[in-house]
């Protein structure tokens, strides 16, 4: 458990951040077979107040585990110390550029929602992870996440201009 101090440090910076024994207990468990209970959990809106989260966890020496929607397999998306939510909020979509074939999205973007977005425009983000309706772009980024269509398509690194 955090220490009061820990804890103030965290709550300190703006963004939302729950401690109590159900939220721990969600963010325990990803779609993998492991269970590890956070000692918190924070829900930055944006790239601001996920950069403060981030900060204030490593000034009082608490490890970070970033989360998008757990669909992961191997346990990336849990760990004993602050598990940093970004399925909750940055699900912006933006800056559609069909020349570079770029676009900017939040870490909370389902990989769904970009395909619908893209697709009137003729365009589609290759990899095709079985859990597209709830995968995450973030998530699909730590974990570089393929699909079927990978010798086709690549890997998410091969679609990744900046971050």
């Amino acid at each position: 458990m955090t220490s009061a101090q820990q804890q103030a440090t965290l709550t300190g910076t703006g963004c939302d951040v729950a401690f109590d024994n159900l939220t721990s207990q969600l963010y325990a468990t990803d779609a993998s077979i492991y269970q590890i209970e956070p000692v918190g959990v924070a829900f930055p809106r944006n790239a601001r107040q996920a950069s403060a989260i981030i900060e204030a966890a490593a000034q009082t020496g608490i490890p970070v585990t970033p989360r998008g929607a757990g669909t992961g397999l191997v346990g990336g998306a849990i760990g004993d110390g602050l598990v940093i939510d970004f399925s909750r909020h940055n699900r912006q979509i933006s800056d559609l550029d069909p020349e570079r074939r770029t676009v900017r999205v939040g870490p909370g973007v389902i990989l769904d929602h970009l395909n619908n977005f893209l697709r009137p425009q003729g365009f589609c983000f290759g990899p095709d992870v079985a859990t597209s309706s709830r995968a995450t772009l973030g998530g699909m980024i730590a974990n570089n996440s393929s699909g079927s269509h990978t010798p086709v398509y690549g890997t998410t690194a091969d679609h990744v201009s900046e971050l």
